[in-house]
This record gives structure tokens, sequence and C-alpha cells, in this order.
């Protein structure tokens, strides 16, 4: 899609809200972020909308706002004293109400529309869709879903990471729009990871079986049953089946880790993953050291007492790492 730089600013915000929201079209995207490339103005008006977006909060709210007491109060907080802080005054005024219009906007389609979002920041949230279904919504991650699924089926929208236990309807399929790809189901367990950074949307199924399906081929399909994981690569084309699934796929739900024979450079990526830690290893050598071991649930403290105490490791917290050295392995 062609857009053009000449876009009105009236244009311009309903762009944005729509693509805060994820609701852009991939050829709206494509050329919403080729207007952004071209334009620093714009790129900067994005991100002050996209503080005001993320202020709305984990699930979009349906409280109101009076605009002329949030002007009183503002008012009253500044009083301009020269042409200078006037101009600044009104500018900030102008932001205010723009910030205050764009919540507005956001609040009353999700009216309109019928639909949620959840956004889950720091840690994992977990909510019950009207149906029964159960997810839970990993770290930089959000999902927006309807509040009453009509007849037709039972459509979500994933960025990021979550966990679905969905409820059966046979009458009703559950699909999901995980951006480069479509996950339909009837009723089962699953994890999809679907980051917009990845190149590749991952599917991992717990029970039951799923459909995937690449947005840009839906003749081609792969049907995925309970230990299958399933992967689709934007870049490479390539729609994969794969048997065994990673034991540590869904361990950032879980919190069970399993390790047979891993590496430590293996075992501090999923613990990096699972617990948003930054451990580093110091030594190459220590990398390579194979390792067996289950955790269950366990705090990061007591995984770090495992390690340490299994490779005779130093640890250190140095500002938000946590380093690991030692001599490496012995034969």
């Amino acid at each position: 899609m062609k857009m053009s730089l000449e876009v009105t600013n009236i244009e311009f915000n309903n762009l944005i809200t729509r693509y805060l929201s994820g609701e852009l079209s991939a050829g709206e995207l494509e050329g919403f972020e080729k207007l952004l490339r071209e334009n620093s103005g714009r790129r900067d008006q994005v991100e002050e909308y996209r503080k005001i977006w993320d202020s709305v909060g984990s699930v979009v709210p349906q409280e109101t706002y009076d605009l002329d007491v949030e002007w009183d109060l503002f008012r009253d907080k500044v009083k301009p004293t020269s042409r200078s802080i006037l101009f600044y005054t009104y500018r900030i005024a102008a932001m205010l109400l723009v910030g205050l219009l764009l919540t507005f906007a956001v609040r009353n389609a999700t009216r309109v529309f019928g639909t949620e979002l959840v956004v889950a920041k720091d840690e994992p949230v977990e909510v019950i869709l009207e149906d029964g279904t159960h997810v839970v919504v990993n770290r930089n991650s959000r999902v927006r879903y309807q509040k009453q699924f009509d007849r037709s089926g039972r459509k979500v929208s994933l960025s990021g990471e979550a966990w679905f236990d969905v409820a059966r309807d046979t009458s009703r399929p559950f699909q999901i729009d995980a951006g480069l790809a479509f996950v339909e189901v009837l009723g089962t367990s699953f994890n999809v990871n679907a980051y917009k950074e990845n190149d590749a949307v991952e599917i991992t199924v717990q029970t039951g079986m799923v459909a995937m399906t690449p947005k840009q081929n839906i003749h081609e399909q792969i049907v995925l049953k309970a230990g299958n994981s399933g992967t689709y690569n934007e870049k490479k084309k390539e729609l994969k089946l794969i048997p065994t699934s990673d034991p540590n796929s869904i361990s950032w739900k879980t919190r069970d880790l399993y390790f047979n024979h891993s590496t430590m450079q293996e075992v501090v990526g999923v613990i990096n993953r699972v617990y948003d830690a930054h451990l580093v290893i110091l030594d190459q050598e220590l990398a390579k050291c194979p390792i067996t071991v289950t955790f269950s649930n366990q705090s990061l403290d007591a995984i770090l007492n495992v390690l340490q105490l299994t490779l005779d490791l130093d640890v250190a917290r140095v500002g938000n790492e946590i380093r690991l050295d030692g001599e490496g392995c012995v034969e």
C-alpha cells in the first residue's frame, strides 16, 4: 500500500490508533512504517502517542474523563506570564487534549467493536474468556479478543506469546491471528510464540490438535498433535512440523524446567527467558559444560544455588547482571 507523506493529521492520528492496537493490515503496516522511516517528525509523534497508549493499563478500562476538570487542574498549575510561556502552555494543552482524545478513541473503539485488550508488561497476565477459554499472556505481549463471541467463530489476535487452554466448542472454531500465521482449534491447550521481532511463529501443542496456516499461503497447512511443535518462518517461507517439542517451550508459564545433558549456555538461555534474568557466563569452557537437572517451580535463587553447588561456580551480582564463573567441568 502506498502512503503519502502528505497524510493529514486527522488521518495520521487514526493510523496511529490502529497501529498501536495491531489492527493495520499487512499492506497498511508496510506503508505506515515506510512513512515513519522517511519522516522523523511523524516517528516522534508515534512515540509520544505510544507513551499515552501504554499508560492506559494492562486491560483497557471503561472509566471516562471530564475534560473541563482536567483543563481546570492544568490551568491552575500553569499560569502564563509572557508570550513564550503562553505559547508553551498552549502547546502542552494541545498535547494533553490529543492524549485524551486518543485514549477516548481507543476506549470508544473498544465499546463499539466489543473487544478487550490485555497487555502484559513485566509479568504474565491471566484472563478467562467468556466461553471459558483460559489464556496466560507472557511478558511484553498483547491479546485482543471479543467480549462476546458470535456464532461464526471465536477470534483473537496475539502480538507476542501466550498459552491457551481452549474450551471445546465444535460449532465455533477458535482462531488466533498470530501475525504471520493463523492458528485454528476446536478445543485444546497450546502455546503460541509470535513476537514481532522474530522471523517465525512457533506453536507448541500440549493437548488436542491444532491447525497452522501461513497468511502468505492459505492453501498450505500443517496439523499438530499433542507433543508436536510447528513453525512458520517468514523469510524462508517455510512451514515446518517438529515431531518432538522443546520441553521448555512453556516453562515461562509453568516454571518447570527440564535439562538433559544440556550445555550451561543452553541452561542459562532458558533461565534468562523464563525468569527475565540477566545471567552471564564469563568462561567459555564453563559454557560448554553439560548438566542434567530438573526444576519444578523453583525461585531463581534456588536454581542458582543448585548450579553453584553442582559446578562449583562463583556467582556475583553486578548491577542487573548475575555473573557465573568457574573452572569449567571435570572430564
